[in-house]
């Protein structure tokens, strides 16, 4: 029987927990003989239109489930973290039938999946079997859904939104014109920026919605051009910005835009979906073009760590591991396996209300090193988030993500702020 951490000793830990847990290198997958195992389930989009997301969320996972068991053998626990992790593919269908296989293995805490399209084909699923779900990389608002069994460590796309037109705003832009990718993620970040950038006083032109894990966006880009060219000769080229609501095929649709006549003479705004993609870096005709319209967008968390302090630490173990910079699905992930091994050293119920309950109880205690305590509000979602924008810039012959501007709208009532970053 491993040793069962209180509730007193957990409060003392809030301070303490991720410091202890980031100084090891290696864990045991398993318990030690006579201990006991935590079993996990996750599901991340590692192939598909979403695959740069869930292999970022993976390296961050691996890199807490090391520091989480080095934690457990620090103070005589044999508790031990072990992860089943699923590929969604980032198909709503595969990821229910993955979450149908991680029930069949009695697994009843899972972090994940990637999009809300997966979210959303999976939530009826989670209720109907007592199955709570974790979510890192899901924002659409209508997800939001008070009482069901989905916790979601990211924020509804509305603080994106307002964030975004914000920035559009002291950017200089008045008129955008969208490219976004048709599911119940895109369409609600689009409509959602549209309305926040109106309130602004700024115009949403039409755009081009397309289907998502298209293999030719051709005559999307050609669409998109035409558009733009219009916006330029009614608006001025200095006043237009192309709004891109993407996944991963932000670098197709910029590889083919760099051929266009007009859309490399506009600037360019992105979303968290494609912000800090490694291939937008990478040496090739999207990097050029990216850099070239001086392509920006949000992420949340607050990217501005200290190398010397426990989450500079960390988030330099996970870009290791992955070979490139995390994003802040990824660094919420981390902390979402702390809360979510912490809560099962608390309890031995597998019925969902009382690990409902449990788990919302370790949102207050436990203090992540990139977001502070996860604050829920009645939906199970996170209620404090902060946006860092993020710019593509050359390098001499290489491009690089560059952090740019750091938007804090942590506490309701105050007044947004854009707190420029020195480079």
């Amino acid at each position: 029987m491993g040793i069962k951490i209180s509730a007193i000793t957990l409060i003392i830990l809030a301070a303490v927990v991720f410091c202890c847990g980031c100084t090891g290198t290696e864990a045991t997958a398993v318990a030690p003989e006579g201990g006991q195992d935590i079993t996990v389930g996750v599901l991340l989009p590692l192939t598909g239109d979403f695959s740069e997301a869930g292999e970022a969320g993976q390296a961050a996972l691996g890199v807490a489930a090391v520091d989480i068991n080095d934690y457990f053998a620090s103070i005589g626990s044999d508790y031990r973290v072990r992860l089943v992790i699923e590929d969604t593919q980032t198909d709503p269908a595969v990821a229910l039938e993955k979450l149908q296989e991680l029930d069949n293995q009695g697994i009843r805490m899972v972090i994940g999946p990637g999009s809300s399209a997966e979210l959303e084909a999976i939530r009826t699923y989670a209720d109907r079997h007592g199955i709570l779900i974790v979510s890192t990389m899901s924002t659409a608002p209508s997800l939001a859904i008070a009482g069901d069994n989905v916790f979601r460590f990211v924020p509804p796309d509305t603080f994106q939104a307002d964030a975004t037109a914000y920035y559009l705003e002291k950017d200089g832009i008045t008129a955008v014109v969208p490219v976004w990718r048709g599911d119940i993620w895109g369409d609600e970040l689009r409509n959602l920026t549209a309305a926040a950038f109106g309130n602004r006083s700024g115009t949403v032109l039409d755009g081009v919605r397309y289907i998502p894990n298209s293999e030719d966006y051709s005559n999307v880009v050609a669409e998109l051009d035409r558009m733009v060219g219009r916006a330029i000769a009614t608006q001025g080229k200095e006043n237009v910005g192309v709004y891109a609501v993407t996944f991963n095929e932000a670098t197709a649709i910029m590889t083919a835009a760099a051929e266009t006549e007009n859309l490399t003479q506009v600037q360019w705004y992105g979303c968290d979906g494609n912000t800090l993609l490694g291939s937008l870096t990478k040496p090739g005709d999207a990097a050029r073009f990216a850099a070239q319209t001086n392509f920006t967008g949000p992420v949340i968390g607050d990217a501005t760590l200290n190398p010397d302090r426990d989450d500079g630490v960390i988030y330099l173990k996970i870009q290791n591991r992955l070979g490139r910079q995390p994003d802040g699905y990824s660094l919420a992930s981390y902390e979402a396996l702390w809360i979510v091994a912490l809560t099962e050293t608390q309890t031995d119920s597998k019925d969902a209300p009382e690990l409902k309950n449990a788990l919302t109880e370790m949102t207050g205690k436990i203090r992540g090193p990139f977001f502070s305590v996860v604050d829920l509000d009645a939906a199970g979602d996170r209620s404090n988030p902060r946006y860092c924008f993020w710019s593509v810039k050359a390098d001499g012959d290489s491009s690089r993500w560059v952090l740019v501007v750091r938007y804090d709208i942590r506490y309701e009532g105050k007044s947004p702020k854009l707190r420029p970053i020195s480079a």
